[in-house]
């Protein structure tokens, strides 16, 4: 499914920039720089656990 696929592809590029924003606030010395990077990473992985939310109700439901 196309669609599947593509919202994985976008979960691993957000995973990507998430653990980007994270190396950079833990490199960065001022305080509300690091605060407003977090901040953005924080997001980021509340966007995530939509997503995959969103892929688990993508999957073909099993039979029973």
């Amino acid at each position: 499914m196309q669609t599947q696929t593509d919202v994985q592809n976008c979960v691993s590029q957000c995973q990507q920039v998430e653990a980007q924003l994270r190396s950079m606030a833990q490199a960065e010395t001022n305080l509300q720089n690091k605060k407003m990077l977090d901040e953005g990473a924080h997001h980021l992985r509340m966007c995530l656990e939509e997503c995959h939310w969103s892929l688990q109700q993508l999957q073909p439901a099993s039979p029973r």
